[in-house]
């Protein structure tokens, strides 16, 4: 049957419009991007040559030709030279805030790409102690057992031997555990006698002493007498946190667990102009009071706007491999003094807290790892999925270390998302062994996720891991082992295009943005990259060395490396 020529003229100018995105319609832009390689992250995996951008969002993408029109006297040509552009990247899982702050501080340089043993740590400790005043704090954050040569634990006699007149806190860099040397325990009256606080472990020798280590929520008992940071000094951080971000490629970060000091700083960086890239703010819940209290003051996630907005609201169900407080099933982790590791709520208090900030309009994000902990936190998302009758929760799960495929299943049918972490697996891929190959095989997996229809995000966790986002796209298509090159669970690999996927398309849909950015389309904000390769092209081992030449967040030039043009 013939089409009516009508029919025929309105379905190619559909067709026009939807390739060219209604060319006509994009005149007088304000940048107009020519001769590059755009890869669009859209449904259909398109590539294109130009893009035109206008008030801070996307015009029209298409054929160099096509947008040729968009341009008038005034616009701005960026012609790209053949260059690969990227949409922005986010990161759902940063410490960003907490991370810069303590760049700036004066502490003891101790992370562990810096130092190989605990004979660095001591003397850097004891060169430190030399200058300090009797009862001056020193404190460090970032060494790791497992880059040391020691490949132990440090103890409370290592730093007393060199600081003895000081009291020292060396936390690691999972933030799960710290080191305090004896000064520090009597600061804070711990002795012997002193219980486990919940969700927390004090280790003791065989002597049944403190070794001076503290798991989880037992850093608290120390962490509370450390001295304040100074006034300004989370806003100064800020400037870091912006300036880090856009230059690896990141247009958007989730800053997690929050404190009010923290969300006020981001305020304060905003209002002085030195906020340059999109902040979702994740407060932190540790309790059913601070869960009624959240709920109380009528605020929920969305709040704000495309710069500064509050994101899900975050809680720990477990602790950290590093501290080897994972909540596991059998078999057990032997030699430790909790064996399954330690659960940080009771499963009751969980539910109750959940269902409390998510009746309130919170999105939910909680930490775990362990098998064991993700199988509670789903329990209790499932209970207030169903009491609330929500639709389109969102709920997620930090980490999701240990995802069985039972456990992905239970995430599929609740539409619970991963909040993964690639770039763990190269870094911290050597503490996986410790729970056996079984646990080691189902490890922060990604392949799997994507064929049990699970959807994933990325983090970096910042600074267990590196801030970069190369490091995780990298990793999640390699998966080796820093320590010793070995490949970890080969039949995760994903390729690059779904690597992307989880720092682009995912991590939007993650933080209710999916709308807005994740994409390089028309009406979508212009938050885009320029790298200096062809990402979909090169080497997989060159994906980490990618080099950021120019960041672009709503149309507007935010970093631009030296010499790059």
């Amino acid at each position: 049957m013939r089409r009516p020529l009508v029919s025929i003229l309105a379905l190619i100018a559909a067709l026009c419009c939807a390739s060219a995105r209604c060319v006509a319609q994009c005149a007088d832009a304000d940048l107009l991007l020519r001769h590059g390689k755009i890869v669009t992250m859209n449904d259909a995996g398109g590539v294109a040559e130009a893009m035109a951008v206008r008030d801070g969002k996307i015009l029209a993408v298409g054929a160099d030709e096509a947008l040729a029109s968009c341009a008038s006297p005034r616009t701005k040509v960026l012609d790209l030279d053949g260059r690969t552009v990227l949409p922005g990247l986010i990161d759902v899982h940063t410490h960003a805030l907490e991370w810069a702050m303590t760049s700036l501080g004066a502490q003891v340089e101790i992370g562990y790409q810096s130092v190989k043993s605990i004979a660095e740590i001591v003397e850097r400790v004891r060169t430190r102690a030399q200058t300090a005043k009797p009862g001056e704090w020193l404190t460090g954050f970032g060494w790791d057992q497992d880059k040391l040569a020691e490949r132990r634990y440090l103890t409370r006699a290592d730093l007393d031997a060199v600081a003895p007149n000081n009291p020292v806190y060396l936390g690691h860099r999972t933030g799960h555990l710290a080191i305090v040397n004896s000064a520090a325990l009597r600061l804070a009256s711990v002795t012997r006698a002193t219980k486990d606080p919940q969700g927390g472990e004090i280790e003791h020798d065989a002597a049944g002493e403190p070794t001076g280590i503290l798991k989880d929520s037992a850093m608290g008992l120390v962490a509370r007498l450390l001295p304040p940071a100074p006034p300004d000094r989370a806003v100064e951080a800020v400037k870091v946190v912006s300036e880090s971000a856009l230059a690896t490629g990141l247009t958007t970060i989730h800053n997690i667990s929050l404190d009010p000091e923290g969300m006020r700083a981001y305020q304060e960086a905003r209002r002085r102009g030195w906020l340059k890239v999109r902040v979702q703010m994740v407060p932190l819940v540790s309790s059913v009071a601070d869960a009624e209290h959240l709920a109380a003051t009528g605020l929920y996630t969305g709040f704000g706007d495309d710069w500064l907005k509050l994101g899900a609201v975050k809680m720990f169900a477990d602790g950290g491999m590093g501290a080897r407080t994972i909540a596991i099933y059998p078999p057990e982790l032997k030699g430790e003094a909790n064996p399954l590791g330690l659960l940080v709520w009771k499963s009751e208090d969980m539910q109750k807290a959940h269902r409390l900030l998510a009746g309130a309009g919170w999105q939910l994000v909680t930490h775990a790892i362990g098998d064991r902990a993700i199988d509670q936190v789903l329990d209790s998302y499932a209970a207030t999925i169903r009491e609330l009758k929500l639709k389109d929760a969102r709920f997620r799960i930090a980490h999701c270390g240990i995802a069985t495929p039972t456990i992905q299943k239970r995430m599929r049918e609740l539409g619970v998302i991963a909040d993964g972490n690639p770039a763990f697996i190269y870094w911290i891929g050597s503490y996986f062994a410790r729970y056996g190959a079984e646990r080691t095989r189902w490890s922060y997996p990604a392949k799997s996720y994507l064929e049990n229809g699970v959807v994933e995000a990325a983090g970096s966790d910042v600074d267990v891991t590196p801030i970069s986002p190369w490091w995780g796209i990298w990793s999640a298509v390699a998966r080796k082992e820093a320590l010793t090159g070995q490949v970890l669970a080969p039949e995760e690999r994903i390729n690059v295009r779904e690597a992307l996927r989880l720092y682009t398309r995912n991590g939007a849909y993650d933080g209710f943005e999916e709308k807005e950015k994740g994409s390089l389309e028309p009406g979508k904000l212009a938050d885009f990259i320029v790298v200096d390769r062809d990402v979909l092209s090169v080497p997989a081992d060159e994906l980490k060395d990618v080099v950021v030449l120019m960041t672009y967040v709503g149309g507007e030039l935010v970093h631009e490396k030296s010499g790059s043009r």
